[in-house]
């Protein structure tokens, strides 16, 4: 057993998944030391909404390593609350050429007294792609607030919270305009978003114009998508959101998201990202 510091989940985040990821992946302690120097050994993880116990969790660990095969890990996003912490990022493994197959890979995570991760919540999917990081920014300093953001002052006393004191709201009360047919489409956008917001959702990036387009055709199926918040996290102008919603309310039809966005001065959204599964046509 190495007696290499490694940084917990509470010194430095992004540290502790680049530490966590070497020794899983490249190391040669046993998997389930390496789980238990980075994990309470008995918290709760859930991955794509459903609860993985120890032993799937170290068949998980055992096959991935067993691969045999480089990787790269590109940390996109990164707020910190207090003992919580929530991360996008990208784990990319050579294959021939320039193909490369890359996990797309989010997780909400809280950490015990002594620094390790004492349950989370994770998404994760594999898709095809090609050398490089997609788009997003492999620089962790790029993963961190703007530096002096300051969070706009409460509201007065009764006032409607604006979406930047309070993301929550924003999810909910933009969800709920965003498909309701009195409200003008362009309005409920532009009412929490500015006019150059970035979308990204599932994967796809969408300006203003493919934001309202899709919100257009949701309207025309008379789509409705109720949002119950689970969790969220604020640094600085960043956010980040864990809720699931579901098309019309069916629980047959309902997604667990994970949102990260930034905030203008302004208190709306300027950039959001929807984690979820590909084609689920969320906005």
């Amino acid at each position: 057993m190495s007696t290499t510091h490694r940084p917990t989940a509470a010194e430095d985040f992004i540290g502790y998944l680049r530490a966590y990821h070497s020794d899983a992946i490249d190391g040669n302690d046993p998997v389930e030391e390496v789980w238990e120097r980075y994990h309470l050994p008995d918290g709760p993880h859930r991955v794509n909404g459903r609860l993985w116990d120890h032993k799937k969790i170290m068949r998980s660990l055992r096959s991935r390593r067993s691969l045999d095969a480089p990787y790269e890990l590109y940390v996109h996003e990164l707020v910190v609350e207090g003992d919580r912490a929530a991360a996008r990022y990208t784990i990319s493994t050579p294959m021939a050429w320039k193909f490369q197959s890359a996990t797309d890979a989010a997780v909400f995570a809280e950490m015990a007294g002594d620094g390790r991760v004492a349950r989370s919540d994770a998404f994760s999917a594999s898709r095809p792609g090609w050398a490089g990081h997609g788009g997003s920014a492999p620089s962790d300093a790029a993963a961190r607030p703007t530096p002096g953001a300051v969070p706009a002052p409460p509201p007065a006393d009764g006032a409607e919270p604006t979406p930047a004191q309070d993301p929550a709201h924003y999810l909910r009360a933009y969800y709920a305009a965003g498909y309701d047919p009195a409200v003008p489409a362009a309005e409920a956008h532009d009412r929490f978003h500015t006019p150059d917001a970035v979308h990204q959702v599932g994967g796809k990036v969408m300006q203003r114009s493919g934001v309202l387009k899709a919100l257009e055709d949701g309207r025309k199926r008379k789509h409705s998508y109720p949002v119950e918040v689970h969790e969220t996290l604020r640094e600085g102008d960043r956010f980040a959101v864990r809720y699931t919603t579901s098309r019309g309310g069916n629980p047959k039809k309902s997604q667990e998201v994970f949102a990260f966005g930034e905030f203008a001065p302004d208190g709306r959204v300027r950039r959001v990202c929807f984690v979820l599964e590909p084609g689920y046509g969320a906005a």
